[in-house]
């Protein structure tokens, strides 16, 4: 029987790959291991020799030591969901940046600064979104209103050794995430609490698919050679469309159990 080792993410994954002996490990603790050609995840709880990989780490906080989790993977041909050389690609938020540029898709403009001493050198008019680092799930980000906000900002981040991107806030009438897995796409709109749509969301919505849009996250997919991806969407009060970025391990509240049961498909494939 075939062993996938599931690196972080969900608990319910033996549920919808029951031919499989199913294990999961925490990045955060886990050591890795190429001997010959074998690869080896080990933890507390033992070692795990994969043989396959879904890779589901979500917000927590960057580790040079992951990427190099993901370099070991790749070295070693072990099939992983998606693709270890596609999430290398977006471990990083810039990176990302850059393959969605790569990839023309209609990116909200940003500027950035290695150090805080140059955000003054970036500034653009109020209000606009300041984010820091390399983070999802909305840490690290902070919506600036005015001058006073904008100095408290600065301040705070003198202490981050974090690269820092500045960007226009646009005024969103719906938070739009497309969600691609195989060949079979979603949409749904969701709202948050404040201005973060993806943080205390408050209501998940399934809607009719844009054709453009779809075309879109098509491309991105193949652009990349994805198994999985989402686009996060920003549509304006004109109806025009902004792209804030993708993730390529998307979180999948708020979309049917399908969905699951799609990517399960995916790493089954391998």
């Amino acid at each position: 029987m075939e062993t996938i080792l599931i690196v972080n993410g969900e608990s319910y994954w033996q549920d919808y790959l029951p031919n499989h002996n199913v294990e999961q490990k925490k990045i955060q603790s886990t050591e890795w291991l190429l001997k010959k050609g074998e690869l080896y995840a080990i933890d507390q709880n033992g070692v795990c020799k994969p043989s396959k990989i879904l890779w589901r780490v979500g917000a927590i906080r960057p580790n040079a030591k992951h990427r190099t989790a993901l370099e070991i993977i790749a070295m070693s041909g072990i099939p992983c969901v998606n693709a270890a050389e596609v999430l290398v690609k977006g471990y990083d938020r810039l990176s990302m940046l850059n393959v969605t540029k790569a990839c023309e898709l209609p990116l909200i403009p940003f500027n950035v600064a290695t150090t805080s001493t140059h955000l003054k050198n970036i500034q653009i008019a109020f209000p606009f979104v300041v984010k820091a680092g390399n983070y999802h799930g909305g840490f690290g980000k902070v919506l600036v209103e005015d001058e006073r906000k904008w100095q408290d900002v600065k301040d705070l981040l003198f202490i981050s050794e974090d690269y820092v991107t500045v960007e226009p806030f646009i005024d969103y009438e719906k938070d739009i995430r497309y969600l691609a897995i195989g060949d079979k796409i979603w949409a749904m709109a969701r709202k948050g609490k404040f201005w973060k749509a993806n943080v205390e969301t408050t209501d998940f919505v399934l809607i009719d698919i844009n054709e453009k849009l779809l075309e879109q996250t098509k491309k991105l997919k193949d652009f990349l050679k994805a198994d999985i991806v989402a686009i996060d969407i920003l549509e304006d009060k004109n109806g025009e469309y902004h792209f804030v970025e993708y993730n390529d391990i998307p979180g999948l509240s708020g979309f049917p159990d399908e969905v699951k049961s799609e990517l399960a498909k995916c790493i089954e494939s391998k």
